[in-house]
């Protein structure tokens, strides 16, 4: 089964690289459950063709390149 890579854009890069240690592992989680499946436990837009999903104190949006197998994470939000 082919994964799909999840590159980050700079900001989203930037507040990810400050995450507590237990948000990151949360994180990391849901980027394996990504990798496999980017419409399985994210939630669509229905204004634009972004995709939602939440880590512990936090959510990712992202939008999926099924061509290329990309998943582009373009914000994350973390409190």
């Amino acid at each position: 089964m082919a994964t799909y890579t999840i590159p980050y854009a700079e900001r989203a890069r930037a507040v990810k690289d400050c995450l507590t240690p237990r948000q990151r592992s949360s994180l990391q989680a849901l980027e394996k459950e990504l990798a496999g499946n980017p419409f399985g436990c994210g939630a669509k837009s229905n204004r634009d063709s972004s995709w939602s999903a939440f880590f512990l104190g936090g959510m990712i949006t992202y939008v999926v390149s099924n061509l290329h197998l990309i998943i582009n994470v373009i914000d994350v939000t973390a409190a």
